[in-house]
């Protein structure tokens, strides 16, 4: 087998992905655009037997919360080229010193699901009826495998552990006067003020370390501008600002367009007065209108109030899948919200 770069030749990698767009989520062949998201030039990877293209791969490391994981996505013609792309990713995985290797299938795909059962992968997690093709509902299924016991060395850090992200005492809100409204561009900087506070931090992806910022500015409005992210803001009428937000974003597959995932967080004075109820129901509202029939989310393994909150809600577990720096190393339980 030869390796080589997307870039080498990346007309030769579309037409071979427009052959087989399922494999990604499509009906359609996909734009240039859409195949540079799904297979990022500098972390893709053609794999091919003589002058035949087998397989093509990309690999994405985690960062900030997600440094011990290595996420892929890998698109094969034959079983071959499928086995070697995943050995490329578990030795890419291997020099960078991952615990975890992560991947989603759908679930009309039972050879690629077969066939990572084979090579020792499991599914941690799997969203029911969440993907729609020919007419049909099928699940969707978050796999991973544990490269931990690959290492001559422990690679579980011992500095990732209890107190990580420390308790703080904060005032409660006093009678706050909350209303949900429609996200303005102007909510960002007091949004972002507390998103990086201890009690936020612990409960999202994002942010390591108070003050730091947990994403990269600008690409939040972009998003929220081509429509890939629906916010509500929940403001207290009495000060005039945002106490929490919540996001309803969207994915570009074709097959994943009548569900759609969420993200919210509130700000610590605020936690437990009912804020996120309210965002909550009025997202309901929001996904109806926007056709949807599923949302689905995830909670970090020990955010007890947020799961409560989420079950409240009307949400059911489907799964944990392994990985994430929290207070050591944490999963994530999945949760899906049917709104049909």
């Amino acid at each position: 087998m030869k390796i080589l770069h997307l870039q080498q030749d990346f007309e030769l990698g579309r037409e071979f992905l427009n052959r087989r767009p399922l494999q990604t989520g499509h009906v359609l062949p996909l734009s240039e655009k859409l195949l540079a998201e799904y297979f990022p030039s500098g972390s893709s990877f053609l794999i091919l037997k003589g002058n035949k293209l087998e397989a093509l791969l990309s690999v994405r490391s985690g960062t900030q919360k997600a440094v011990p994981i290595m996420n892929f996505t890998v698109v094969a013609a034959s079983k071959i080229g499928f086995k070697s792309a995943i050995e490329q990713v578990e030795e890419t995985a291997l020099a960078q010193e991952k615990v975890i290797v992560r991947t989603r299938v759908f679930g009309y795909d039972e050879k690629k699901l077969q066939a990572l059962k084979v090579l020792g992968y499991q599914v941690g997690a799997s969203l029911p009826e969440t993907v729609s093709v020919g007419g049909r509902r099928y699940d969707w299924h978050f796999m991973y495998k544990d490269l931990a016991s690959r290492y001559g060395f422990p690679v579980r850090r011992p500095y990732a552990k209890l107190g990580l992200y420390p308790s703080a005492e904060v005032s409660k809100a006093k009678n706050p006067k909350l209303k949900v409204r429609g996200y303005r561009a102007e909510d960002r900087a007091a949004l972002d003020k507390f998103a990086t506070h201890p009690l936020v931090i612990r409960g999202i992806g994002s942010g390591i370390f108070e003050g730091l910022y947990p994403w990269v500015p600008g690409t939040y409005q972009e998003m929220v501008n081509a429509g890939r992210v629906f916010p509500l803001v929940c403001e207290d009428e009495a000060t005039g600002e945002p106490v929490g937000t919540l996001d309803l974003y969207k994915h570009s597959q074709d097959v994943l367009q009548h569900t759609m995932g969420v993200g919210m967080y509130v700000k610590p004075e605020y936690q437990g007065v009912g804020v996120g109820t309210m965002l909550m129901e009025q997202m309901k509202t929001l996904a109806r209108r926007l056709h949807l029939a599923s949302v689905w989310l995830s909670v970090f393994d020990g955010n007890t109030p947020a799961e409560r909150l989420y079950k409240k809600s009307g949400f059911i577990a489907c799964g944990k899948v392994p990985g994430w720096l929290q207070e050591g190393y944490v999963t994530e339980t999945y949760m899906t919200l049917k709104l049909d």
